[in-house]
């Protein structure tokens, strides 16, 4: 099943300019699995992204640190949403972060819940990869 959400072709194209074809393998993987997905759980796992960002909003207006427990528990899920694509590796998932800060898209998506959500998750995901993979 295409995904009718998103057209993901220019972003897989700067991806490969980014990261080179070791990143051909997850973007396989990743589309394998979403041609699986039922409108349903494209639509379900667009509302658990959409929460991960309405908490770390939260957690950004509450005065936390990337690094305290409660935020590491939205990375945590954050992490857990994307596995249903793929299985990052430490690198993998910190290069991720860098992305959502570097991208325009991505960065545009993220400053739509709180200007500073992008470096933000980017940085909870570093401590999150240094500690939990």
């Amino acid at each position: 099943m295409k995904s009718e959400l998103y057209d993901h072709e220019p972003l897989e194209q700067d991806i490969l300019q980014r990261y080179g074809d070791s990143s051909e393998d997850i973007m396989e993987e990743s589309k394998k699995k979403m041609e699986q997905w039922t409108r349903k759980d494209e639509i379900e796992s667009q509302a658990q992204v959409d929460r991960v960002n309405i908490q770390l909003k939260g957690a950004i207006e509450a005065g936390l640190a990337p690094s305290s427990p409660e935020v590491q528990q939205i990375i945590h899920r954050h992490f857990k949403s994307i596995g249903r694509l793929y299985k990052p590796t430490a690198e993998v998932y910190r290069s991720l972060g860098e992305l959502y800060v570097s991208h325009l898209d991505f960065k545009n998506i993220f400053d739509s819940y709180h200007p500073n959500l992008a470096e933000y998750l980017r940085d909870g995901m570093k401590i999150f990869a240094k500690e939990q993979l």
